[in-house]
C-alpha cells in the first residue's frame, strides 16, 4: 500500500486560490459518488462556511471543499473538531491539507492524523525500468503502457507510474480516501517540480462494479492494476498505526476477485495484481508471468 505521512506539516503552506488547483478539485468531486452502502466507519467533516455547490470546492470560505464534500456526501458537518463523536473519524483541514484523523475512542489508531503528501521522501525515488512494478506493468525501452489503477487507495503505485512516464486512470471507490487523495494531487499540480506528474493521473470516483461505474479509457494496450486491501497480519501491534486506521476506514477489499473478473473482460494488454509473496492467486487461473520483490508478489496475466 501507499506511504502516507503523519501529523501536521508545518512545512506546507496552503498556496492562495490557485486554477489549477481548483480546477482539480472541482473535476475529482464531479466524479465521486455517495459513500452509502460501503460499509465504512462514521466519518464527520469539520469544515466552516458556506458549502454553496458541491462542485466548485474552491471557495476560499470553503478550504478543501469540505463543506461541500459533506453535503454532497450527506455527512454529519460540525464547526469544530471538539464537537467530532468519539467513535467517528474527523475529515478536517490541518495545516493547509485535508487530513483524517482517526476516533477518539479508538486510542489503538494513534491521534495523528493521515495526509497524503506527495512531496514526502518515499515518493520522490523514481520508479526505473528494472523494478519489479515496472516489469509487471510492461515497461520496455522508451514505452510506457496507459495504466488503470482500479484501487488507488493512498496512490503510491499511481505516482511511481506517473512519475516513470505512465498515463494513469487512478480509481478510488472511497470518497474520502478519494478526497484526500484530491487534494494531494492539486497541492502537487501547484508545485512547478511535481505538476508534470500530477497531470498524468487521471482522478475518478466510483465502483466500476456499482451500476453507475466512472467512465474508463479501455484500449488493446491497457494495463489493468489491482493492489487488494488484505486483512491485516494477525500479529497487530508489528503493523503501523497509520496503516491500522486507514484499514479501520476501508475494510477489507472482500470483492477484489469479482473486481479482477470485471476489469478481465475488458480489452488490455495485462492484469497485473499485487500480492503478499505467499498469497495464492486471485482466481483459480494462474498468472502468465510473476515478479518478486521481497515482501510482495505481481502476478500478471495476459490475455486469454
Amino acid at each position: 500500500m501507499a506511504f502516507f505521512r503523519v501529523g501536521s506539516n508545518p512545512r506546507y503552506t496552503a498556496p492562495a486560490k490557485n486554477p489549477v488547483c481548483d480546477q482539480y478539485l472541482a473535476r475529482s468531486s464531479r466524479t465521486s459518488h455517495a459513500m452509502a452502502g460501503l460499509g465504512m466507519a462514521s466519518v464527520t467533516v469539520v469544515a466552516t462556511g458556506d458549502p454553496g455547490d458541491a462542485g466548485d470546492p474552491g471557495d476560499p470560505g470553503d478550504p478543501g471543499g469540505l463543506a461541500a464534500f459533506a453535503t454532497e456526501q450527506a455527512l454529519t458537518r460540525v464547526d469544530d473538531r471538539a464537537q467530532v463523536p468519539a467513535e467517528h473519524f474527523a475529515l478536517a483541514i490541518e495545516a493547509g491539507c485535508v487530513a483524517l484523523f482517526p476516533p477518539a475512542a479508538r486510542p489503538d489508531l494513534g491521534s495523528l492524523p493521515l495526509i497524503i503528501d506527495f512531496t514526502e521522501r518515499a515518493y520522490a525515488r523514481p520508479l526505473a525500468r528494472k523494478d519489479t512494478l515496472a516489469r509487471a506493468t510492461g515497461w520496455k525501452g522508451g514505452y510506457r503502457p496507459p495504466v488503470v489503477d482500479l484501487t488507488a487507495g493512498l496512490g503510491r503505485d499511481a505516482w511511481a507510474l506517473a512519475g516513470g512516464g505512465c498515463r494513469v486512470t487512478a480509481v478510488e471507490r472511497h470518497p474520502v480516501v478519494h478526497r484526500l487523495l484530491a487534494d494531494a494531487l492539486a497541492r502537487a499540480a501547484a508545485r512547478p517540480a511535481l505538476a508534470s506528474v500530477a497531470e498524468r493521473i487521471t482522478l475518478l470516483g466510483g465502483d466500476v462494479l456499482s451500476d453507475r461505474p466512472p467512465a474508463l479509457p479501455v484500449s488493446a494496450e491497457t494495463v489493468w492494476y489491482l493492489d487488494p486491501m488484505f486483512p491485516l497480519r494477525k500479529k497487530s501491534s508489528l503493523v503501523k498505526k497509520p496503516m491500522r486506521l486507514f484499514h479501520h476506514l476501508v475494510g477489507d477489499d472482500t470483492d477484489a476477485t469479482e473486481l479482477f473478473a470485471w476489469a478481465r473482460r475488458q480489452a488490455g494488454a495485462r492484469w497485473v495484481v499485487k500480492r503478499p509473496p505467499d498469497a495464492p492467486t486471485i482466481d483459480e487461473a494462474r498468472p502468465g508471468v510473476e515478479y518478486r520483490s521481497g515482501r510482495l508478489r505481481f502476478d500478471a496475466y495476459l490475455p486469454r
